[in-house]
């Protein structure tokens, strides 16, 4: 095949890389993405805006290997990148990968092969395999479940199957995922950038619904770099916005789905526990955080929403009576309200004060 030709004939994979800040480790990540054993794939690597050098060293790969392309945008956060990267692919099917992690040489042949056997009889399949972490100081453990293609039908998932997809959070990030383009273009779907988290995993649950099974492989071809992706709350520090909409989002995504599945009643007690914890000891912390600049009726006008949702609300009400006792479970209780809370944060702020 002349060059010519090969410009014109579409790659099967479009490989997008989102990349903010990342000139630690982004040859890393390129050079394992280019080592892979399947050779027809493009690879999008979209510059955010990045203040550091991962533009030239984006720059410098498009240069270097003509699967390779660099595309520029003003910092608009990393939805915004996956976004232009779906703009700009031209592959049958998308994988994304984060530009501080490592891909091993099988990881798109791994995907590819789980593909084309799930959806034998034209069957539209959410392809998924595994990550293993790591940081500087080598591996780390992580549990893997057997695979299992699974039909997105009343009967087709089991509980324990439900938990190792969902409370395990392998259907929530978009690495380790094949998606086929042409569902992603027919509906139109995007990342909601208003999202700083869980936008991941709103997008799969829409993604979900144009499919007719999943197929996860235990492949751990992916490497995820642990401790270099710190979140901060949008809000000045504070939980804000995006942290109300994304909670309430997994909320319906995960009762919606589960009643979808027919197995509300198995996982009630699971599903509560969940939105619990998300609540008291994750949202709440978040909503009390220490900072000058939001002030207490600020922050009231921000509980109000929180709690606003019906189905978040009644989920994590009924799920802390499940959680390990503390004063925190006390609270939630007896004394579920906006002014306990805050003067039980209060009181833990000054407690570590005068420990310091």
């Amino acid at each position: 095949m002349t060059e010519t030709a090969r410009k014109t004939v579409p790659p099967r994979v479009s490989v997008i890389v989102p990349v903010y800040q990342a000139e630690a480790y982004l040859s890393l990540c390129a050079d394992s993405i280019l080592a892979q054993s399947v050779r027809d794939f493009e690879l999008l690597l979209i510059d955010d805006g990045s203040p550091d050098g991962s533009g030239a060293i984006c720059d410098r790969y498009a240069a270097l290997d003509p699967r390779v392309r660099a595309i520029h945008q003003k910092n608009g956060g990393v939805s915004s990148a996956r976004n232009l990267g779906i703009e700009e692919a031209s592959g049958r099917y998308l994988v994304f990968i984060d530009s501080d992690d490592l891909v091993e040489p099988d990881y798109l042949k791994d995907l590819l092969d789980a593909e084309k056997e799930a959806s034998a009889g034209g069957r539209k399949v959410l392809v998924m395999s595994d990550y293993r972490p790591f940081s500087e100081s080598g591996p780390e453990e992580r549990s893997f479940p057997q695979g299992m293609t699974l039909d997105l039908v009343p009967g087709g998932v089991s509980g324990a199957q439900f938990r190792e997809l969902v409370f395990d959070i392998r259907i929530f990030p978009p690495y380790c995922k094949l998606y086929r383009a042409d569902i992603i273009r027919a509906r139109g779907l995007r990342f909601d950038t208003g999202l700083r988290s869980a936008e991941d995993f709103d997008f799969n649950r829409r993604y979900l619904e144009y499919v007719d099974r999943i197929c996860y492989i235990p492949s751990i071809t992916y490497r995820y770099r642990v401790g270099y992706k710190a979140y901060r709350p949008s809000n000045r520090g504070v939980l804000g916005q995006s942290e109300i909409r994304s909670v309430h989002i997994m909320a319906n995504g995960i009762v919606s789905l589960a009643k979808q599945l027919e197995l509300t009643e198995e996982l009630d007690r699971e599903i509560c526990l969940w939105a619990a914890k998300k609540h008291y000891f994750n949202r709440l912390p978040m909503l009390f955080a220490g900072s000058s600049e939001v002030g207490i009726l600020e922050r009231y006008r921000l509980y109000r929403q929180l709690i606003a949702d019906p189905v978040y609300r009644d989920i994590h009400k009924r799920g802390a009576g499940l959680t390990t006792k503390s004063t925190t479970r006390l609270i939630a209780e007896h004394f579920d309200c906006f002014a306990v809370w805050w003067l039980f944060y209060q009181c833990s702020g000054l407690r570590r004060k005068n420990k310091e």
